[in-house]
């Protein structure tokens, strides 16, 4: 039985009119005829050449005529299910569920001092097996836990860190590419029989690189969905205005559908947007801007009234906080609660702190307690006769009338009420008499009692199958002189 994740029971927020919608559309079209996209490599070639597309290949430009974009988007599922290591952790991605998954840090970050280091591989495994006991994670990104680490050569990373998730986060997993890791990343996942989801991410502007080709096109030979996805910087590699980003990042994931449903029609498509702001005082990227939700709510809205394919969110994951923090719970929260309202099916947000330079496992157990606000908030309001309770309010009547003794309060209040694991709900006096603990020193601790209580589910002989995976990968990269 798969994981139905949070069901959003009222309509979707909408921000723009249906012909803001065409013009955008028609715009991204335009683009892909007029001027194209620049790929690296040659290996999507093939694919366009047989589809009639006019390919410059000396500056590697392809440009992409309107009828095949709208023909590869109709070939999109509108929704598909992915087998994850524990068939509970299941999920559907489409229509109104949402999904919340882990986001990417470079390092990890110490609490006391708020300084960040390099973590080893052990720390990932135990990042992992902690946000694997978190019930609203449903999911993780690639480049997570954690993407840097002390003990592993930089060809290594992003292999061990999707081991390592593949081990000990029973969930579902997307993997990224560096110099072909992609290759060894899906046979890990066709070893424990899971799947995995690939990263397909645009170089912007209007480029992909060959590692991304790559990954696309061999997941999509594997049948394993695909995540076409934007990352432009507003005012930087994207236009400043969010209706000229649209177009340019819609073009650039519209490029990416093209691909996938050219090598393998019918493949699953998950769409992501992971645009920001530049910040024009430092230069830097804008993490935790409202324009980001302006900009993701606009996509996600396009995407869903148009086209109808899975959508995903990364843009909110990130703050632009140091710490753990007002700035940093203000600014994640509201991103992620405006994503939700506005119809993404998976949000990436859970554990990154500083943009994506560092992750953090008490923040999860944090944003765990927040995600579940949101969800119990987009189930709505139930209105039938035994919530109308219109018999009892009769019964109680007036005052010094008490709901507290009632059979209803006991049937109904759990349900009612969301009840968050670490935030602060004690009396005042209560909170002196216990230490006087806040909501992160509760985290830590909620933290560490994952990570005792963890117990791996990966059959010992999967567990050798994926660790010789690991190895044929060492094997290949030390034989380029690059491990």
């Amino acid at each position: 039985m798969a994981n139905m994740g949070f069901q959003r029971n009222f309509k979707p927020l909408n921000i723009l009119s249906e012909g803001e919608i065409e013009d955008v559309h028609r715009g991204a079209l335009d683009i892909l005829e007029t001027t194209g996209i620049k790929v690296e490599g040659t290996r999507a070639f093939k694919y366009f050449e047989k589809a009639g597309c006019k390919i410059d290949k000396e500056n590697s430009i392809i440009k992409v005529p309107p009828g095949l974009v709208v023909e590869s988007i109709r070939k999109c599922p509108t929704s598909f299910h992915m087998r994850a290591l524990n068939s509970k952790n299941d999920i559907i991605l489409g229509g109104n569920r949402t999904y919340f998954s882990l986001y990417a840090g470079m390092k990890a970050v110490d609490l006391d001092t708020w300084e960040v280091h390099t973590p080893t591989t052990q720390e990932n495994h135990d990042a992992c097996k902690i946000a694997d006991g978190l019930e609203n994670v449903h999911a993780s990104t690639s480049y997570t836990p954690f993407s840097e680490l002390s003990d592993q050569p930089p060809s290594m990373m992003i292999p061990v860190t999707t081991w390592s998730r593949l081990k000990y986060f029973t969930k579902i997993n997307r993997i990224g590419t560096t110099m072909g890791s992609h290759t060894f990343e899906i046979k890990m996942a066709q070893a424990i029989d899971v799947d995995i989801y690939g990263a397909l991410e645009a170089t912007p502007p209007l480029g992909y690189s060959e590692s991304a080709i790559g990954c696309a096109i061999e997941c999509a030979e594997a049948g394993f969905p695909v995540e076409p996805g934007c990352g432009g910087i507003m005012g930087g590699t994207h236009p400043a205005t969010i209706a000229g980003a649209l177009v340019t990042a819609i073009a650039e994931v519209m490029f990416g559908i093209v691909l996938v449903q050219l090598t393998h029609p019918g493949n699953p498509i998950i769409v992501n947007c992971a645009n920001a702001p530049l910040n024009m005082r430092t230069g830097s990227y804008g993490s935790g801007y409202i324009g980001i939700s302006l900009f993701q709510s606009s996509y996600n809205q396009i995407w869903r009234t148009r086209y109808g394919i899975p959508i995903m969110n990364g843009g909110i994951g990130p703050t632009s906080s140091k710490m753990i923090d007002f700035q940093c719970g203000s600014e994640r929260a509201l991103g992620t609660l405006i994503s939700v309202l506005s119809g993404a099916n998976m949000i990436n947000t859970v554990g990154g702190l500083t943009s994506e330079l560092t992750y953090d496992s008490a923040l999860a157990v944090l944003d765990n307690d927040v995600l579940g606000m949101i969800g119990h908030f987009i189930k709505s309001v139930k209105v039938n006769d035994d919530t109308l309770a219109l018999d009892l309010i009769r019964q109680i009547g007036p005052t010094p009338g008490f709901y507290l003794n009632t059979k209803h309060t006991r049937k109904w209040w759990k349900e009612e009420q969301f009840i968050p694991h670490v935030s602060d709900r004690l009396t005042y006096e209560e909170w002196l008499e216990t230490g006087r603990k806040t909501a992160l020193v509760l985290a830590r601790e909620r933290a560490k009692e994952l990570l005792d209580s963890y117990e791996q589910i990966l059959p010992p002989d999967k567990e050798k199958e994926i660790d010789k995976v690991l190895e044929e990968c060492r094997a290949f990269y030390k034989k380029q002189g690059l491990a």
